[in-house]
């Protein structure tokens, strides 16, 4: 049987954990991103919108306050969301690569510009009634 040093094994172990914490990543809970090719389904009691073809579908939406809006971004291109300014509360997401996710919680009513900061043309709409 093979004898393995104590430092040896440390190291093994060091080395495990520091890439199941690169895996599990981190996220400010807004803002969760997952690895290319995971498909993800908004969780129950939030609204989607997809990022397809270079644009925001639906490029409108109206949801009551409180509601959590997931974008999900099914093109190969990266895309970032970013409120406009004036919008009653800012929001912005890292970048999302491909099936990459962010998740606002709108907590204020009013009207919600936004735009894809990397594709300025990319625009939508949320509107968040009392």
């Amino acid at each position: 049987m093979p004898y393995f040093s104590g430092s040896l094994i440390c190291l093994v172990c060091s080395v495990i954990l520091v890439s199941a914490v690169m895996v599990a990543g981190c996220s400010s809970g807004q803002a969760p991103v997952h690895a290319v090719g995971t498909p993800v389904t908004p969780d129950a009691g939030t609204d989607a919108i997809l990022i397809k073809g270079f644009a925001f579908s639906p490029a409108t939406i109206t949801v009551s306050t409180g509601t959590a809006i997931t974008w999900t971004n099914q093109d190969g291109a990266s895309h970032a969301i970013v409120s406009d300014t004036g919008a009653p509360e800012a929001f912005s997401s890292d970048p999302l690569g491909q099936n990459g996710v962010f998740r606002f919680t709108f907590t204020h009513p009013g009207t919600y510009n936004y735009h894809c900061s990397i594709h300025p043309s990319m625009k939508g709409t949320v509107i968040v009634t009392a």
